[in-house]
């Protein structure tokens, strides 16, 4: 907010001291077609619902460290976040095995978009849904991202459970 001298542009900072009150703030700044600039994170089923445009531009490491990441810095400069690396992690006792080749092989080829996994959110959230419920919609409707990460007949059998 400073960096950016948002306050002499017109905006106004707005503590909102939770995650829920911040979804509050952005919700109606949206339905009321209000200008806001906020900090947030993905991948979430808020940004389904309010397509929002991200800011983006150069990140200084330096300067992150110095003050950015300082809530309380005097002089900051513009700095952008750097998207975090997602990764699935296995143990070393766990890849040395040869009896899990095709989990090996499922977690080589298991990827999927912010927008992928904010979709299912997004239906969790309207739906009051928990996450095997989650799972279960994902997989009736969704094929075509995990049908690509397993073979044609588990993908067959994996819809055939669903049903």
């Amino acid at each position: 907010f400073k960096a950016l001298q948002a306050d002499k542009k017109g905006f106004v900072l707005v503590p909102t001291g939770s995650g829920a009150a911040l979804d509050g703030v952005i919700t109606k700044a949206y339905e009321q077609k209000q200008g806001f600039i906020t900090g947030y994170w993905a991948p979430t089923s808020l940004l389904v619902k309010y397509p929002m445009l991200m800011l983006q531009g150069p990140h200084d490491e330096a300067e992150w460290t110095r003050c950015t990441s300082k809530p309380d810095c005097p002089d900051p400069k513009v700095n952008y976040w750097v998207p975090a690396e997602e990764v699935t992690v296995a143990s070393a006792a766990f890849m040395k095995r040869d009896d899990v080749a095709e989990a090996k092989e499922y977690f080589a080829k298991r990827s999927w978009t912010r927008a992928e996994v904010g979709k299912i959110m997004l239906w969790m959230t309207d739906n009051q849904a928990n996450g095997e419920d989650g799972a279960k919609w994902f997989i009736k409707n969704m094929p075509e991202v995990w049908t690509k990460w397993v073979s044609a007949d588990v993908a067959e059998k994996v819809k055939a459970a669903a049903n």
